[in-house]
């Protein structure tokens, strides 16, 4: 009886054993986790350095950043002879982009009728288009000149650094539509239909002229502080009393629109 048990235990061990066989395989894991989509990021920022008749002009000046109430030009006791400049740094965050700017004049009147403006405007006409209801009858935007260059970032316009545009405000700042870089120009430094680098800082320097502006371009890589010479000239005499108290207001937009999957983007297309 003992042995006749001994052999069904031992059966059912060699049973249990071969269970175990047959539900063993060979066998591998890989896993990949957190996969994610993201969408990814275009931010511009703006920054102005701006000097007045040679001084830091610390009112129109601010560091990179969202334009929201910062003034490029906020200079409300100009005189002949006054000019002014600017560098403008455009920083376009984290992906290649185009990027273009819009300039319009909003506003250019005879805000009063001084005895001096009436001697040389006659048809000056009193307060902020009252009763004329014209705010285009000024004369400032005639007055003021400027020059616009691709600038390497130091305020002095010099002698290898390429003018964009230079002309009355009447003209460069009314209603116009200028590429920094879109599928045909590149106007800040690189190759024609090349887009913004997203890891590159680029600048635009600007100047300003209450009279005649001219070109006296310093030397490249002279270092010259535009205090001492900011590469341009302003004559202020042969400008007449008839701007005398007149009043030029505009807007400056910039915007920057992505590049990758977008070939063909122009500056000014609707």
């Amino acid at each position: 009886m003992k042995r006749f048990l001994l052999s069904v235990f031992t059966i059912a061990a060699v049973a249990g054993l071969a269970f175990g066989a047959t539900s063993a395989f060979f066998s591998d894991t890989e896993t990949s986790t957190g996969n994610t989509f993201a969408a990814g990021e275009l931010d511009l920022h703006i920054d102005n350095t701006s000097y007045l008749n040679g001084a830091l002009n610390p009112g129109t000046t601010w560091e990179p950043s969202d334009l929201t109430n910062q003034l490029f030009f906020n200079f409300l006791d100009v005189k002949p002879g006054d000019e002014g400049e600017d560098t403008v740094s455009i920083h376009v965050a984290d992906n290649d982009a185009w990027a273009c700017v819009d300039i319009d004049i909003t506003e250019n009147d005879d805000v009063s009728c001084t005895e001096p403006e009436l001697a040389d405007d006659g048809t000056c006409a009193e307060g902020d288009g009252v009763p004329d209801g014209d705010l285009t009858d000024g004369d400032l935007a005639g007055d003021l000149e400027f020059l616009f260059w691709t600038d390497d970032g130091d305020n002095v316009f010099e002698d290898d650094e390429t003018p964009l545009t230079q002309g009355l405000a009447s003209s460069v700042l009314n209603d116009v539509t200028w590429t920094l870089a879109d599928a045909d120009e590149n106007n800040v430094g690189g190759i024609d239909g090349d887009p913004l680098d997203g890891d590159t800082t680029y600048h635009i320097g600007k100047a300003w002229c209450f009279g005649d502006l001219t070109l006296d371009a310093t030397a490249s890589g002279q270092g010259v502080n535009p205090t001492v010479d900011p590469g341009v000239e302003c004559n202020g005499t042969l400008v007449d009393d008839a701007s005398q108290s007149d009043k030029l207001m505009g807007d400056i937009s910039f915007y920057a629109e992505q590049w990758r999957n977008n070939p063909n983007f122009q500056c000014g297309q609707d």
